[in-house]
């Protein structure tokens, strides 16, 4: 049997205020296999006077009956929409679930918080296995922003995954750049938590399709991660006023020398180290963000920070490490006592490895992946930059390898005398010029 929905609109007289406006009441019909009335609130007011039962509009062409039609015809096509998205994903629909699927609260169907609310249920099981606790709090800061905006936008605090189109990607675009103030880079990250989860919805089938398949989001300005050779030298080389910051330094050019990342060298212990054959240490590890094998050989400089330091860390490590945020504190201090124009975070030493150490030494970047315990080596292109001192070497390398094994017979003698009579050139007109020319003639 056909399922089909008829809306029923009229004033609730009793509630009529002083000035002779009455709240504008609904009653939904559902007729199938399962007939079903709702009633609800349409949030406005309309004038008694002006009411027209039978046409269930407001008479007369004043602004407040045009108004009031307007929204009117807004409420029963949002209506129309709910009930046929509800159609689309279920064989019996019943007038309440449209009654709260326009209203927002929607509890039968999949809607946006509810699935991103289950993504994160489902994310809390693996921190610890697979993810990081700070991811887990981004995608949770991610969800909270997301409600505040669906109450400050749209008035509701839920709606269902197929209303999420581009102009609501907008929207929240738009919203945390003007309303939140936040940076390109922070809105880079909510953004593409969203994507995640949008795409669990593809993965279910509750949607055909990812809304972000058209979207093109502001990338950040880019910024230099990495230390120059000069900022590098400045920074190794300087007695810091507080013995923190000079452990902060060690720390620093550990993992410059090493490409091991902050939370990754806080898990560091004897079994980590390996003496390969030749007598050389090396570190090998996993990768806490991606569980991928990472193998270092330690070189002077962290082989002689790991002697410095042995044996300090309470727990058995190998580095008896600060907590990140202080580390940065610490380091943003002694950027500007090294005279470095910009702040330093402990993630730019993993940077710093990629571009300084390896890449503009000569190692290939395939190598580096494999260093730095990369997935895909689009991963390390962003770690690694290609530095203009290493363009100098390798032009001048080039330059020796090919210097005399080419030349060129007869540059040796005058040059010839010969040119080009351009004024004997003949052109062909196109047939467009021709009929032209054919044209202004026989006027």
């Amino acid at each position: 049997m056909k399922t089909e929905m008829k809306v029923l609109l009229y004033i609730k007289r009793s509630g009529q205020d002083k000035d002779g406006l009455s709240p504008l009441m609904g009653r939904i019909a559902v007729r199938g296999k399962n007939n079903s009335i709702a009633q609800f609130s349409c949030k406005f007011k309309v004038d008694v006077r002006l009411w027209n039962a039978t046409a269930q509009r407001c008479t007369g062409k004043s602004r407040m009956a045009v108004m009031a039609n307007q929204e009117i015809e807004r409420t029963l096509l949002l209506l129309r929409q709910r009930f046929n998205e509800l159609k689309d994903i279920k064989e019996v629909v019943s007038a309440e679930e449209v009654k709260n699927a326009y209203q927002g609260l929607a509890e039968s169907q999949d809607t946006i918080m509810k699935l991103f609310a289950e993504h994160n249920e489902e994310y809390a099981l693996r921190v610890g296995v697979n993810r990081s606790a700070t991811s887990y709090y981004h995608y949770t800061n991610t969800y909270r922003h997301l409600a505040t905006f669906l109450k400050d936008k749209y008035h509701l605090s839920d709606m269902p995954v197929k209303q999420l189109d581009e102009n609501f990607i907008e929207d929240f675009d738009m919203y945390m750049r003007t309303v939140k103030r936040f940076m390109p880079k922070t809105i880079l990250g909510h953004v593409n938590r969203l994507k995640s989860v949008m795409m669990l919805a593809v993965f279910r089938g509750i949607i055909p399709f990812s809304p972000f398949k058209g979207y093109r989001p502001q990338k950040p300005e880019f910024k230099q991660m990495y230390l120059t050779e000069e900022e590098l030298g400045k920074f190794a080389n300087m007695t810091y006023d507080t013995p923190n910051r000079n452990f902060t330094r060690d720390m620093f050019l550990f993992s410059c020398w090493t490409g091991i990342c902050y939370c990754d060298m806080r898990a560091l212990t004897e079994k980590n180290l390996v003496k390969a054959e030749d007598g050389s240490l090396w570190i090998h590890t996993e990768r806490q963000k991606t569980g991928t094998p990472e193998c270092v050989r330690l070189m002077e400089i962290p082989l002689a920070i790991l002697e410095k330091y042995k044996g300090m860390d309470a727990d058995g490590k190998l580095l008896p490490m600060l907590t990140k945020e202080s580390m940065n504190r610490h380091l943003k201090k002694m950027s500007v006592m090294c005279g470095i124009n910009r702040p330093i975070s402990f993630h730019q030493a993993r940077h710093t490895f990629g571009s300084i150490i390896c890449l503009s030494q000569g190692i290939p970047i395939e190598t580096v992946s494999k260093i730095m315990g990369h997935k895909h080596i689009k991963t390390t292109q962003r770690y690694a930059k290609v530095t203009q001192d290493k363009i100098d070497r390798d032009v001048d390398r080039l330059n020796e390898a090919i210097g005399g094994k080419f030349s060129l017979f007869g540059i040796d003698a005058s040059p010839s005398t010969i040119r080009k009579d351009n004024t004997r050139r003949r052109v062909n007109p196109s047939w467009k010029q021709r009929a032209i020319v054919k044209q202004m003639m026989e006027g």
